[in-house]
């Protein structure tokens, strides 16, 4: 926990005490006199630079629970400063905070409004702190640090009244239901009258000032618990419930209060204040009192310290990064000693490997272009896959047809029955040539037979007819020319010969078809 330095104020005078490494140290009284104030400001002058909170044990303190509507944002503030100025016109030192919503169908919100309504009781301890260049966090009423002394408590009562003996007076506190309700401090002497009195009469005045409050009945069950930090008040403790059977009453002496809080018993003798110096110090409670002007210093000293904390964490990750760069410049410059060192072992075996080789019949660029050479003409060359794929397709549903003969080229020319060498020689033409000729097309020859003859032409004819139509029908065909039949149906040619010369005669009716494919686009 950051350094503080800590103040409780009351019309008697002053507490201060230093807050360092999570603990009170150097508690320490000042009267409220010229001496008292001049000792303040040498103890002041030695916490320079030290962020100081205050809080303010006075009976000049007001406390008030309010409902508004429910709002958020500026139409909230503009509404809860209103509120201010309407109950506190005459005081600065004013606040209020919201605790929670209303449990009606509005769901309004619920507020606390508290005010020192006499702000001379802080002005010139004020004064010595802003002279001695100490930020001010906070000011704030005492009883806000009394929560943390309830959880420490540990009192489990819906109905709790703290009672102690200040220098200032006797300082009443109720909580209903582990929330603060009221407060109040009284000048009366808690040692007068036999055995403390007035302290008595104290805590019944404050009853019936809770129950004129609508806060708690007088039948309801009190649970009192008493801060004897001078171990003086036992019999009093034994008054207070014989006096009125709805109390029960509990007294905590200065070991038991320094045990539960784990603070030195010194330092509650040298003041009560030191139980709620040390409450502030652990834990910064809410309804500042503190007007902007008064807590300028302080958010000034905040910034400071965020950015010193910025700056420390963007150095931090400079000092990681710069860090991480020099550990992998090493690291690469160990990679690259190491590809270095493997590289010029891999060519030193090369070279071992490479002298045993024989003679290379010509050079190594010359066998490298000759290999793309090939590689070239292996991707672009026109082969007779495409011509031999459309055949077969339209065989297929003609099984009594049988293929004797192929014939295919790739040139201008369609391929012509009677020069069958030179569509052969075509068909040889280098694919580089080819594939620059734009006008060249894949023809050829099918010549065949039609099995189990059996001397019926027409049948034949028809079966040659319909293969020649599948042909023509395929997309790739450009055109399917019958260049041969079984039987010669010109009806200008001139009968002659003799029937048993014929073939057919055989068992088999030979066809030829020329065909030729498109051009691929």
């Amino acid at each position: 926990m950051a350094n503080k330095l800590l103040l409780c104020i009351s019309v008697n005078g002053a507490t201060a005490a230093r807050w360092k490494g999570g603990r009170l140290h150097d508690v320490e009284v000042f009267a409220n006199d010229e001496a008292g104030i001049a000792g303040f400001r040498d103890y002041a002058a030695a916490s320079a630079g030290t962020p100081a909170f205050i809080i303010v044990d006075a009976v000049e303190e007001d406390y008030r629970f309010e409902t508004l509507p429910h709002a958020s944002g500026s139409d909230r503030a503009q509404m809860v400063e209103r509120k201010l100025r309407q109950y506190y016109r005459s005081s600065p030192y004013c606040a209020a905070s919201l605790i929670g919503r209303d449990g009606t169908k509005r769901r309004d919100d619920r507020f606390l409004f508290s005010a020192l309504t006499n702000p001379e009781i802080v002005a010139p301890w004020l004064t010595v702190l802003t002279q001695a260049e100490l930020p001010v966090g906070g000011i704030y009423l005492l009883p806000m640090v009394m929560p943390g002394l309830v959880d420490v408590l540990d009192a489990k009562s819906d109905n709790l009244l703290l009672v102690a003996v200040h220098p200032a007076g006797i300082r009443l506190t109720f909580f209903r239901e582990g929330a603060f309700r009221l407060s109040r401090l009284s000048r009366g002497d808690a040692t007068a009258g036999p055995q403390g009195r007035a302290l008595v009469d104290e805590i019944s005045n404050t009853r019936l000032y809770l129950h004129a409050l609508r806060a708690a009945t007088l039948d309801e069950p009190v649970n009192v618990v008493l801060l004897d930090h001078a171990d003086r008040l036992g019999e009093t403790a034994k008054l207070i419930g014989t006096d009125n059977p709805s109390l029960h009453c509990t007294r905590l002496g200065r070991g038991d209060i320094a045990a539960r809080l784990k603070l030195d018993p010194i330092l509650i003798e040298k003041s009560p204040a030191a139980i709620y110096l040390h409450l502030l110090g652990a834990k910064i409670p809410g309804n500042n009192l503190a007007s902007p002007a008064v807590i300028a210093g302080y958010k000034r000293y905040q910034s400071r310290r965020q950015l010193l904390a910025a700056s420390i964490a963007a150095a931090a990750i400079g000092i990681i990064w710069s860090g991480f760069n020099l550990w992998q410049q090493y690291s690469i410059g160990d990679e690259t000693a190491t590809a270095t060192q493997r590289t010029a072992q891999v060519n030193a075996d090369y070279q071992v490997a490479t002298g045993k080789f024989p003679s290379a019949p010509t050079t190594a660029d010359n066998l490298k272009k000759a290999t793309e050479i090939a590689e070239k003409l292996q991707s672009s060359a026109i082969t007779p896959e495409r011509f031999f794929l459309i055949i077969g397709q339209a065989l297929t549903p003609s099984p009594e047809i049988a293929i004797t003969e192929l014939d295919w080229q790739y040139s201008n020319s369609e391929f012509e029955p009677g020069a069958a060498a030179g569509a052969a020689g075509a068909a040889r033409t280098p694919p580089q040539a080819a594939s620059a000729a734009s006008g060249r097309k894949q023809s050829g020859l099918i010549a065949g037979q039609v099995r189990d003859f059996k001397g019926d032409f027409r049948v034949a004819i028809n079966s040659i007819n319909a293969l020649a139509e599948r042909l023509r029908n395929d997309p790739a065909v450009d055109n399917v020319r019958v260049v041969q039949l079984p039987l010669n149906v010109s009806p200008t040619l001139t009968l002659s010969g003799n029937t048993s010369d014929n073939p057919a005669q055989a068992g088999a009716a030979e066809f030829k078809l020329v065909l030729v494919l498109k051009q691929p686009s």
